[in-house]
């Protein structure tokens, strides 16, 4: 007996596996084999043309599997679990309505063979579906050479619910996965008016689900209020309901904000999910008819019990996905690759409606299953969702969230001319991702040094033809000159730049008309906020070597800057410098401890207004940079140094994402330039040699 995903005395960190296997001698025509564990009931698979997938529960420590075929053929196999310290895990939820009968659609036969359709069994058949993601996802991690590694659900210690009753009586309490039973303050009525469904195309509000799940968390309160770090949240709406012409209370989304990730679904389709470890291989072969009188067959594509399976279980891992940030992708549960999900789980498919063919011929391999897409899977990596004990001992797994207080900006994108660019990022950039359309198409990745990569890169210098080198032949003519470019970087939010090929190729900018010169050239930034916002100022030379103080001007956002600099000097004086008050390192207001002579020359970028703060460099210091917080416009600035100091966060600190602008290595700030209307809309820097 050959088993192809797990060594003997392998480490795992996943509570449930799906291994897979093979009988390496002919057994007379051995139709099933039995894994027996000596603390679980024992269950029994299907073999079909001498191969096997077994889906099976670990309990931590040691796991001493007893593979045995019909045919008495056995082995043993034994790995070691170890549960994983929960960093930033996915709470999964039922959100009830106030006026709730905590029942679930489920045809009649179902209810009869399930001896129900209530909360009860709601709550198991939703463990289930994190297991089976968990057995899942750890697959396909292996398959791409990231070891064994997958996402965490907060888990709870209770009456085990993963196996059905059996005479074993073996195991009465053990760690499950918690269900949140969250109740929302809307009533079935509110919940599943036409309104609101999403798959009305005259609803009023088809997003409005989303919100109300929101809402339900927040006053549930616990885990999701006062938390330091985003918390992540699956939730499914147990009040869905197919009447006859809609699946109202149901909406198949996922993203979140910074302080709840979330992922919502509706309950439509679980009638079909199994309840147990028992269930998942008859359930995914379960061919049977659904009645359209009872059930609904969501986007036509659930005429079969195993077919609603695929579909709804797949579609709510998909939603997930988007909560740990995955985009849509050209294949896999992100695109919508998982009505094959049942193929990850068996080796032969039953009868499918949808295509009117018993599909992939047994055994089915890996290349016809449904698969995470690499780029997600290189995402989840860094996550703190799949994070390993081991993954501190690599530098390169560097993620903290911040440090000394401060959120870690985006990746930055400079041109350098002659169709070459560099990138860079506090954190390490992971990925570069090549959009072409809609989804990405070809990418660059730096895996962990752990997991033979060479980390995530604080810098990446790449040519235009590097990048379209990656592109697939077939797409090179109609994307080559109008792709996005998309950098991923450790803890820090994506940088996303659109018709890249137009930013990266740039000419230099002759400076001798900014106040330098003849010879100097500059080449100018991507500009953070709005461009065509405002009226654009055109470039603004500062010789940030001459600068001696800065006035900043703010409130709610970013109004203005005015840079002061050297005043001219009388002959054998030296260059007049501004009384200076040093305080707190540049992190507070200047304005009440210095007076800046009028005999400094200035220029101002931007609009002045009664508020301010005032930067006093100190001789030899100068400007190296900004970071921004923008979004439709400039919401705040804090500038940088040489001598490694920053000033506070200038204007509305809560606003927009974070965003530097930093001339590359061995370069100087040159000038600046956006656009300004009633405050600052947009802001780039000039750099260069000097």
């Amino acid at each position: 007996m050959e088993f192809f995903n797990l060594n003997h005395n392998e480490q795992v960190v996943s509570p449930c596996l799906t291994i897979h296997g093979k009988l390496t001698k002919k057994t007379s025509g051995a139709q099933s084999i039995q894994v027996q564990h000596p603390q679980l009931p024992p269950l029994t698979f299907p073999i079909n043309e001498d191969f096997f997938k077994a889906t099976v529960i670990l309990t931590p420590g040691e796991n001493k599997f007893t593979f045995i075929t019909d045919k008495n053929v056995s082995q043993q196999i034994t790995c070691y679990y170890t549960p994983l310290l929960q960093d930033q895990p996915i709470h999964l939820c039922l959100i009830l309505a106030k006026d709730s009968p905590m029942k679930f659609d489920s045809p009649k036969d179902q209810i009869a063979k399930e001896n129900g359709n209530d909360l009860y069994l709601a709550i198991k058949k939703l463990r289930m579906a994190g297991r089976l993601l968990q057995a899942f996802t750890n697959e396909q991690m292996l398959r791409n050479g990231f070891g064994h590694r997958t996402v965490q659900f907060v888990e709870e210690y209770t009456l085990d619910t993963e196996f059905q009753d059996n005479p074993m009586k073996k195991l009465k309490m053990r760690n499950n996965i918690k269900i949140h039973l969250v109740r929302s303050e809307k009533s079935i009525k509110e919940i599943r008016s036409h309104d609101i469904a999403q798959q009305n195309s005259k609803a009023k509000d088809a997003g409005a689900l989303y919100g109300i799940a929101m809402d339900a968390l927040k006053k549930y309160g616990g885990p999701f209020i006062n938390c330091e770090k985003p918390v992540q949240a699956a939730c499914i709406y147990m009040d869905t309901h197919w009447d006859g012409k809609l699946i109202t209370g149901h909406a198949a989304l996922g993203g979140g904000d910074d302080h709840i990730k979330l992922a919502i679904f509706g309950s439509h389709g679980i009638y079909s999910w199994p309840r147990s470890m028992e269930d998942v291989v008859p359930y995914f072969l379960n061919d049977t008819k659904a009645s359209t009188t009872e059930v609904a067959n969501d986007c036509g594509q659930c005429g079969s019990y195993w077919e609603c399976l695929a579909i709804t279980m797949g579609a709510f891992w998909h939603e997930m996905g988007h909560l740990l940030g995955s985009p849509h992708q050209e294949h896999g549960v992100m695109l919508r690759d998982y009505t094959v999900l049942n193929r990850s789980f068996l080796t032969k498919e039953a009868y499918c409606l949808r295509t009117k063919s018993y599909g992939a011929a047994a055994p089915i391999f890996p290349k016809e299953e449904c698969t995470w897409h690499r780029l997600d899977l290189l995402r989840y990596l860094y996550h703190p969702s799949f994070t390993k004990p081991e993954d501190y001992n690599d530098p390169s797994f560097f993620r903290p969230s911040k440090i000394g207080g401060f959120q870690f900006s985006e990746p930055n994108f400079y041109p350098l001319g002659n169709d070459i660019c560099r990138f860079s990022s506090q954190t390490g950039i992971t990925v570069i991702e090549i959009i072409c359309g809609d989804l990405a198409l070809g990418y660059i990745e730096y895996l962990p040094v752990s997991l033979g990569g060479p980390g995530p890169q604080k810098e990446v210098v790449v040519s235009l033809s590097e990048l379209r080198a990656r592109i697939p032949a077939n797409k090179l003519e109609e994307f080559k000159d109008k792709f996005t470019l998309n950098l991923i970087a450790v803890n820090s939010p994506s940088a996303t730049y659109e018709n890249f090929p137009s930013l990266a190729t740039v000419t230099p900018i002759p400076m001798g008309k900014y106040g330098y010169p003849e010879s100097i050239r500059g080449f100018k930034s991507p500009a953070h906020g709005q461009i065509g916002r405002g009226k654009e100022t055109g470039i603004l030379g500062i010789n940030v070597k001459n600068v001696v103080a800065v006035r900043v001007y703010h409130g709610a956002a970013l109004d203005g800057m005015r840079f002061f600099f050297n005043a001219p000097t009388k002959k054998n004086e030296p260059p007049a410098i501004p009384s200076r008050t040093y305080v707190d390192k540049l992190t507070k207001s200047f304005k009440a401890n210095v007076s800046i002579s009028n005999d400094h020359p200035s220029v101002l970028f931007g609009v002045e207004t009664p508020n301010y703060s005032d930067v006093i460099l100190e001789p030899g210091e100068y400007i190296t940079g900004f970071t921004v917080k923008s979004g439709w416009w400039i919401d705040a600035v804090q500038v940088s140094t040489n001598y490694g100091r920053k000033t506070d966060m200038l204007g509305n600190k809560e606003g927009g994402g974070q965003r530097e602008l930093f001339p590359p290595e061995g370069q100087y700030v040159l000038g600046i330039y956006g656009s300004v209307g009633n405050w600052v809309d947009s802001l780039g820097i000039v750099y260069g040699s000097l």
